[in-house]
């Protein structure tokens, strides 16, 4: 059978065939739901709370665990004892100091009774029928760690607004930095039904459910990355490469307020970022760094264990996992002396700049020109043998194009591996350091004073001038 791809046929079809679904619920597993809070809003943690007691089959929940990361909350302390004292299969532990997100998560784990670790963040709330098709997977395969579709709460009204259109996956840019995208087309055809589990090279990482023996089995946390940030994604890449599968159940829908805010400060990601790259990416982790040239000073801790780890369960390469799970993913080819900054004979220390409208969408603004800062990011391109002036910091990948009838640099989308480079699209990188446009015939120019009010690469007949001159320098 085709998988239908259209919005509302799918999530039609979806919705149908997934309250037809009969489970047997004795032979299921039975799950521990594991909550980490800290300073959670009164109302937000006990809504959670409660739509897992209103909607979880009793005989699939063995109990709620919530681990309080060392809140100083008055709301939290004896009222929120006092509340779930009376509540069925609710167990409240307090951290002795503040742990983190990764270790508050390993305290719930190390005392749950659940055949099932379900991971669920604290201001959530559950939709009928979620648990049991993620116990139902867990049952047909051991090695699988699925996740609901996690709809969305708004979180200025916290109405409910349910999920628009068909699943999304989780994948990732080169700064290791999680990212949403639509369903592949190669994953859709390998479906046979639409509510058979979507494979997802990532995951968001507050969401989901894994067996306890396997989540042991495949190291549980890496518990030297501190507070939040990038476990996520290193917990993604261990499940895929050391035999896993890593699946979202559409007939699951958790509903989720994504604050404005994180309770959890970011402070350490990049130092769990690249635990990650060290530990899983092989020679791939010079693409990260490249992205990000203040990565390679930050003190990351002992990854010994975990590399000894990889080696223990027989990990499969980095380079499998791009090709075989992620092969949408533009590996960028970074050759020496064609990446990093584009800067400026002419105008000294002043390099191409791109800063998207939003990010999940590189595209439709112009690039400028802006005093070089040497952090990669916003200042990073790649040349590629594609004769390409690729931004690939973020997913999608945009590329740098001439509208018609304009001098002025815009940022498209890139070809899909496979497809021709289209004609705006193409920039000669001659020899004397002119970037050629073949389709205009002209070269890209630094100009001070622009239209746009600040400087910028403009399109202007081709001289001998420095203002023509480009060059790529990796780092300042």
């Amino acid at each position: 059978m085709k998988i239908q791809t259209g919005n509302g046929s799918w999530i039609a079809l979806s919705q149908m065939r997934c309250k037809t679904v009969k489970y047997d619920y004795y032979k299921l597993p039975r799950t521990s739901v594991v909550i980490a809070f800290y300073n959670e809003a009164w109302s937000t943690l006990l809504r959670t709370v409660h739509s897992v007691l209103e909607t979880s089959p009793d005989i699939l929940l063995e109990e709620i665990i919530l681990v309080d990361d060392y809140s100083d909350k008055d709301h939290l302390k004896e009222p929120l004892e006092r509340h779930i004292s009376v509540l069925k299969k609710v167990r409240l532990i307090r951290a002795n100091k503040r742990e983190g997100l990764v270790r508050a998560r390993l305290l719930g784990a190390s005392i749950a009774k659940g055949e099932v670790l379900t991971f669920l963040d604290c201001h959530c709330e559950c939709h009928i029928g979620w648990l049991e098709p993620l116990m139902e997977r867990i049952r047909e395969k051991e090695t699988a760690v699925v996740c609901p579709v996690i709809d969305v709460i708004d979180w200025n009204t916290f109405e409910y607004l349910g999920n628009a259109g068909e699943p999304q996956i989780g994948g990732l840019d080169w700064r290791l930095v999680f990212t949403w995208h639509v369903v592949p087309e190669r994953e859709q055809k390998q479906r046979r039904s639409p509510i058979d589990v979507i494979s997802s090279p990532t995951m968001a990482g507050g969401l989901f459910s894994v067996s306890k023996k396997y989540f042991e089995y495949l190291g549980s946390y890496d518990t030297g990355m501190e507070v939040w940030g990038g476990e996520n994604l290193e917990f993604s890449f261990r499940i895929w490469q050391c035999g896993g599968t890593l699946e979202v159940h559409p007939c699951s829908h958790v509903g989720h307020v994504f604050p404005k805010q994180a309770p959890y400060s970011r402070s350490k990601a990049l130092a769990n970022s690249v635990r990650a790259a060290e530990v899983w990416m092989d020679e791939y982790k010079e693409l990260y760094y490249h992205r990000n040239p203040h990565a390679r000073l930050e003190p990351y801790g002992d990854v010994t264990e975990r590399r000894q780890l990889r080696e223990k369960l027989q990990c499969k390469s980095f380079k499998w996992f791009l090709e075989n799970i992620y092969p949408e993913l533009h590996v960028p080819e970074d050759r020496p002396g064609y990446f990093g900054m584009l800067k400026n004979k002419g105008m000294d220390n002043y390099c191409f700049d791109y800063n998207p409208p939003n990010e999940n969408d590189v595209t439709g603004q112009k690039i400028i020109l802006y005093p070089c800062h040497g952090m990669g990011q916003n200042q990073f391109f790649e040349y590629t043998s594609y004769n390409e002036i690729r931004y690939n910091t973020r997913q999608p990948e945009g590329c740098t194009a001439v509208e018609q009838d304009s001098d002025q640099l815009t940022m498209f989308l890139c070809r899909e591996n496979g497809q021709s480079v289209p004609e705006n699209q193409k920039f000669i990188f001659r020899e004397d350091g002119t970037l050629f446009h073949e389709q205009t015939k002209k070269c890209v120019q630094a100009e001070r004073t622009t239209s746009m009010g600040n400087p910028a690469p403009l399109l202007r007949p081709c001289s001998n001038s420095n203002l023509q001159k480009w060059f790529f320098q990796e780092r300042s």
